[in-house]
């Protein structure tokens, strides 16, 4: 679907265009707590939310493309509450909506509407952190969040969002809340990374600070990493296998597949026996300081992280490759393979796929 040609067809009229996401029928469901929505349900509160969008000064400024990601963004940005809003103590709550929202506009964006994937990340991205120009006064590390956050989300289009989700919501504190999120903008502003990414003295230096080693940002960290090692991310059979066949030649591959079929364990067992013969291999090639690399999906996080607490303890660098296809052209090929994949477990992978993160991003 060519989502830029479809809202420019539709003149952005909300009634229009809810009449192709039918998924946005389930907001009218889904309850929100009235001391800070008090116009309602979900949908009546995103319908508000898109309302002020176009109503922006800056709206006649932004790009087609900005216009495009912001009002899309804008129309799922609640999407999470649909699977986590519940009642507690009294009070309806929807924690993690944000996240969880984020990984369910991709499935649907991915599978179902198949959208451009720069595109619907950036979507995705607004939607995972449309919440911190509200609540980043708040965050313990404000810099740190702030700036890991503007690696991969538009902070412009952030804070405008921001603004519009007040606008578009009864509450009280409103003129309050609205400072609040002005003030992110001048923050953001005043730490260099509100109209892009922040501008560190080398990749390296940018590397730690965003893995959390409280390194300080101006710093310029000299890098001595002597070799590479090149992790592999993407669904089965996107083309991992045929990207080193033609990339990588001659560079050592861990393959986790490999060592399946080597110790003859089905893909839904023993994956602690797996993880440690592939981990053993790594860190032999690790301590002779020799490049390889490691070829899995990759795309859970926690899983990312261990690769690379354990390269950056032997001063390796790490080099991540996303390999993505369109839904349908998985499909074909997993029809088309040996060892075919369950439809059903490949549509659970993209339901809870994590993208990469900034300091995941070369």
């Amino acid at each position: 679907m060519n989502i830029e040609k479809f809202l420019r067809e539709k003149n952005y009229d909300f009634k229009d265009i809810v009449e192709k996401f039918k998924f946005i029928d389930k907001f009218k469901e889904v309850k929100q707590n009235p001391k800070f929505h008090g116009e309602g349900n979900v949908y009546e509160h995103t319908k508000l939310v898109c309302s002020e969008i176009l109503k922006l000064e800056e709206w006649e400024y932004l790009e087609d493309r900005e216009k495009v990601i912001l009002y899309t963004a804008a129309l799922f940005h609640d999407i999470g509450k649909v699977i986590t809003t519940r009642e507690e103590d009294g009070q309806i709550i929807s924690p993690k909506h944000a996240v969880k929202g984020a990984k369910m506009f991709r499935y649907l964006a991915y599978r179902e509407y198949e959208f451009d994937k720069s595109i619907r990340e950036e979507i995705a991205a607004l939607i995972r952190y449309h919440g911190l120009p509200l609540y980043f006064i708040e965050k313990e590390d404000i810099d740190y969040h702030l700036i890991k956050a503007a690696e991969i989300t538009n902070m412009k289009l952030l804070y405008l969002l921001g603004k519009c989700d007040l606008l578009g919501r009864y509450c009280e504190d409103k003129a309050a809340l609205l400072e609040r999120v002005f003030y992110f903008k001048t923050y953001a502003e005043e730490l260099g990374c509100f109209y892009g990414p922040k501008k560190f003295k080398n990749d390296y230096t940018r590397f730690l600070y965003l893995t959390g080693n409280k390194v300080y940002p101006g710093a310029e960290i000299f890098d001595n990493r002597s070799f590479e090692v090149i992790i592999m991310m993407g669904l089965p059979l996107a083309g991992k296998d045929t990207y080193i066949k033609c990339n990588l030649k001659g560079v050592k591959v861990i393959s986790l597949d490999d060592i399946r079929e080597e110790l003859n364990i089905s893909p839904s067992k023993d994956f602690g026996k797996v993880g440690a013969v592939a981990f053993s291999k790594a860190k032999e090639y690790l301590r002779r300081k020799e490049s390889f690399v490691w070829n899995a999906t990759n795309l859970r996080r926690e899983n990312r992280q261990k690769l690379i607490r354990l390269c950056t303890a032997y001063g390796v660098k790490v080099k991540f490759v996303y390999l993505e296809v369109p839904y349908r052209e998985l499909i074909l090929r997993d029809n088309k393979r040996e060892r075919y994949v369950p439809i059903k477990v490949i549509d659970n992978m993209i339901k809870n796929m994590d993208m990469p993160e900034a300091e995941e991003i070369c």
